[in-house]
């Protein structure tokens, strides 16, 4: 596993943020979606404003390795994951692992009940091996594309109820 620090996101990392989940959809999600729909889900240029209202609202991990960026997780303590993104130069080293045992780490301490994310394609094997299931298939529209995803949950108690 590549040796990376997780850290809490600081507004200074926004570029590299932008980056890393740029990088990532149009390099790692390729196989998986057409040019269109990745240029509707990973503009370019990203917008900085639109970024940092996001984040405003989520809790933040960035996980570097020799000083770079390699990846980030954001979540809310109510126990949604909204992202989770590895830089593709960092793919497939464990960075994502690491953050997301962090996320759920933190999710469990906070006393959520369970975790949520909306998945793509690409992503789905990986929620997969961490023990999410899928509720439902979704079809959804970004800036007049259409791409499938999966809602996908796993439960951090015993008690199925949620």
């Amino acid at each position: 596993m590549l040796p990376v620090n997780e850290r809490p996101y600081q507004p200074a990392d926004l570029p590299a943020v932008m980056e890393a989940y740029t990088a990532s959809i149009r390099t790692l999600a390729a196989p998986y979606y057409s040019p269109e729909q990745l240029a509707a889900w990973a503009p370019v240029p990203p917008d900085p404003a639109r970024w940092q209202e996001r984040l405003a609202r989520l809790h933040t991990l960035v996980a570097e390795a020799d000083g770079i960026l390699a990846g980030f997780a954001s979540y809310t303590l109510d126990g949604y994951l909204d992202f989770l993104f590895t830089h593709p130069d960092f793919a497939r080293r464990g960075v994502a692992s690491r953050l997301y045992h962090r996320v759920e780490s933190a999710l469990r301490a906070a006393g959520a009940r369970r975790v949520t994310a909306h998945v793509s394609l690409a992503a789905r094997p990986f929620f997969d091996r961490q023990g999410f299931q899928v509720e439902r298939e979704e079809c959804v529209e970004c800036r007049g594309a259409y791409l499938r995803r999966f809602a996908m949950l796993k439960q951090l108690t015993e008690d199925q109820a949620a």
